[in-house]
């Protein structure tokens, strides 16, 4: 059941980004306003039950028709549509619908659909800061963006303990997250695997956690370096490697979806940067770690694909570094 007067927040496939959007609007959280998360189904699960969240709009197919989104909110009548993904198909559906207060990116004329927005592209600060910037001004009362920790629904947790007891895995552990949505953005397997021996050195468990055909070949190369770990990858909904992420006592990632899961839940996080900008899309909480190769002029390339054959900035970091971080930031309070 979908209240009407509720607050609709648009998501896109990039968990990550909805994770950033999710930070962004902590002031609609921390004030227990009713909130509805409509996008992809894999995406919206993650929110489902979780702190404030009162349904979710699930989509199966990757298009969804403008008209048919706008009746869809014409009928549920909410107070505020929040979109920060950078479409405007949303906006338009709302605008249709006279959804009263219609906040995103005002990019491309965009901002003409919009009773709230921000020049996203214009601006160098992090991703959260300008969404977050478009929250304040439509809801000035509810005061500045602070920081309250994303948990999934409690029904994620106990599928988390049923899949540990039949899996025989206990104790302290730490999250491995391999997989990028770009080759450029992974951190190397050998890296992993050195990290995970570490981990076993000191008592900690190893859990890999991850979805789709190349997660699967990361994980099965690292499997073959660290027997004794748990592989769930393709074993977990987004709200259940969330449910692990809350239970772990760190995660190394890099520049993606988990890793931003990780910050948002306030798990000590060590982010990998090379080729992407942490000053815009580091994962957004106050335990989070970035570490870079800092010495290379080729960083914040952007590219897809490095053109270089070592991939420098994400293969040629320091085992020992990596851990010393890792450990500093598990241990900081």
């Amino acid at each position: 059941m979908i209240p009407s007067g509720a607050y609709w927040v648009r998501v896109n496939r990039f968990f990550g980004d909805g994770m950033m959007a999710y930070a962004a609007i902590e002031p609609l959280r921390r004030a227990g306003l009713p909130l509805v998360f409509w996008g992809p189904d894999r995406a919206v699960d993650l929110y489902a039950g979780s702190a404030n969240v009162v349904a979710t709009v699930a989509e199966t197919g990757r298009k969804y028709g403008v008209w048919p989104a706008a009746r869809m909110l014409r009928e549920h009548r909410p107070a505020a549509l929040i979109g920060f993904p950078k479409s405007v198909r949303p906006h338009v559906a709302g605008l249709l619908a006279r959804v009263p207060l219609r906040l995103g990116c005002g990019d491309g004329g965009a901002s003409l659909l919009l009773t709230h927005s921000v020049a996203f592209y214009q601006r160098e600060d992090h991703f959260v800061e300008r969404y977050a910037s478009v929250v304040t001004r439509a809801f000035p009362d509810l005061g500045p963006l602070g920081f309250t920790a994303f948990r999934p629904r409690e029904e994620a947790f106990e599928r988390r303990e049923a899949q540990a007891g039949e899996s025989g895995f206990s104790g302290d552990y730490v999250v491995l997250a391999p997989g990028a949505n770009s080759g450029s953005k992974r951190l190397s397997v050998p890296l992993f695997a050195a990290l995970g021996r570490r981990l076993e050195a000191v008592g900690l468990g190893a859990v890999i956690l991850g979805a789709g055909a190349e997660d699967q070949r990361l994980a099965t190369e690292l499997m073959s370096e660290l027997p004794w770990a748990l592989n769930l990858v393709d074993r977990c909904s987004l709200s259940l490697s969330a449910a692990w992420i809350c239970g772990a006592r760190g995660l190394v990632g890099m520049d993606s979806g988990l890793a931003h899961i990780a910050g948002g839940a306030g798990i000590p996080t060590l982010a990998v940067f090379g080729p992407t900008r942490p000053q815009h899309s580091r994962p957004w909480g106050p335990r989070v770690k970035v570490i870079r190769h800092e010495t290379l002029s080729c960083l914040e390339c952007m590219a897809f694909h490095c053109p270089l054959p070592d991939h420098p900035c994400m293969n040629g970091l320091d085992e020992d570094l990596l851990w010393h971080e890792l450990s500093a930031t598990m241990e900081a309070p």
